[in-house]
């Protein structure tokens, strides 16, 4: 899925509402403390708080505007991460597996198994191997 990007209005409401300086008090579960340096040519991006692929909400409440190291820091240290997460979850939910996993050996996806008592067997008869 592509991020989708805000609207002109969205951004222009949120550079009026950030009035010249980083808002990047908007996101405490990143960061603890406010930035207050100014925004300018080159050094102003709209970030998503809540990022595009988990929630999906492109509108003003969910737009922050920072500046590019705020950005370059939430999206390294909170954005990557959690959506790798997320995509991990989905995909086990779905039953989407990693065709190129190697299996243990004596595990679920083997033929054969190890009984408690040591003794190995073939998983799919139970004659021993």
């Amino acid at each position: 899925m592509s991020r989708r990007e805000f609207t002109k209005d969205t951004q222009r409401q949120a550079l009026q509402r950030a009035n010249g300086t980083c808002e990047r008090h908007l996101i405490p579960h990143v960061f603890k403390t406010a930035c207050g340096l100014p925004l300018g040519d080159g050094n102003t991006f709209f970030e998503h708080i809540d990022p595009d692929a988990i929630c999906g909400r492109n509108d003003l409440a969910n737009c922050g505007v920072l500046t590019r190291n705020c950005w370059r820091f939430k999206t390294s240290s909170y954005d990557q991460r959690v959506i790798a997460r997320v995509r991990q979850v989905s995909d086990l939910a779905h039953g989407i597996k990693d065709p190129w996993r190697k299996k243990l050996r004596g595990g679920r996806g083997d033929f054969i198994k190890k009984k408690i008592s040591g003794e190995v067997v073939i998983r799919a008869t139970g004659e021993r191997a």
